[in-house]
């Protein structure tokens, strides 16, 4: 009878081992899920200051995180895989932009950011073109995409060129709607640049109509905010090697044989 009570009691002993593999489990799975969030947060940071115009870099998590920067006094950056970093020559092309803006009076027609497709100037119809139109304006229009060209020339970047307009409707007859309008002002520029001397390979031009507002357009000062030419100076990147790691995640996640 001992002995058949004893037995019983055996399973006491593999649960308090089972217990015991489950909460080391558990402590296991909460620091890997820490390493994991504090890895995320760094790369959302990252993003995050890129879409907000902010310099794209995460911070070295190996520098000194009370002061933020290393022994040289400058932030350390690490590249993110498959996201484009500017060049410095791309970055003294924004700096001398923003430089003429200010030494021209003109900062509130235009303004400078980058994000993560390259460093977007952003020019209102006030400056280049007849309102509702898409011809230029003269002479402050083509003294600020003469000052642009000089700029850009030198690179070898691709140039977006995206017209945009408010919601109402063109004052031009040759244009039926905002669509049409937004593409001619886009031709506009890019003709405009070629004629400068300006590689036409290097030049994507597209329009967006009123469908890509920054503000809602409900009041004068909006819509003239929303009516606009983008210009993108497109980073310079591999697209080969980004090409490739997307192929060899999907086929890694899926299990597809390549």
């Amino acid at each position: 009878m001992s002995s058949h009570g004893g037995g019983n009691d055996r399973w006491l002993v593999s649960y308090a081992d089972f217990i015991t593999l489950l909460m080391v489990l558990f402590v296991v799975l909460y620091s890997m899920g820490q390493t994991d969030l504090k890895k995320y947060k760094e790369l959302s940071a990252a993003f995050t200051s890129a879409f907000g115009g902010g310099p794209m870099r995460v911070v070295d998590p190996s520098i000194n995180q009370s002061s933020g920067q290393s022994e040289s006094m400058e932030t350390a950056p690490i590249i993110v895989p498959g996201l484009p970093m500017a060049s410095n020559m791309e970055n003294d092309v924004a700096n001398n932009i923003s430089d003429m803006l200010v030494q021209a009076n003109l900062d509130s027609d235009i303004s400078i950011q980058k994000n993560i497709e390259g460093v977007l100037i952003s020019l209102s119809e006030k400056l280049l073109f007849v309102p509702g139109s898409a011809d230029l304006l003269s002479p402050e229009a083509y003294l600020v995409l003469d000052r642009i060209v000089e700029m850009i020339a030198p690179l070898e970047n691709d140039i977006k060129v995206v017209g945009h307009t408010d919601n109402t409707q063109p004052t031009d007859p040759r244009y039926a709607d905002n669509m049409q309008l937004s593409l001619a002002r886009a031709y506009t520029i890019t003709t405009y640049f070629q004629q400068k001397g300006i590689d036409p390979t290097r030049i994507i031009a597209s329009g967006r109509g009123e469908y890509q507002p920054i503000f809602p357009n409900d009041t004068t000062e909006n819509r003239a905010l929303n009516s606009r030419a983008e210009l993108i100076i497109v980073y310079s990147q591999n697209v080969d090697v980004i090409n490739l790691d997307i192929t060899n995640s999907v086929i890694g996640d899926t299990g597809i044989n390549p």
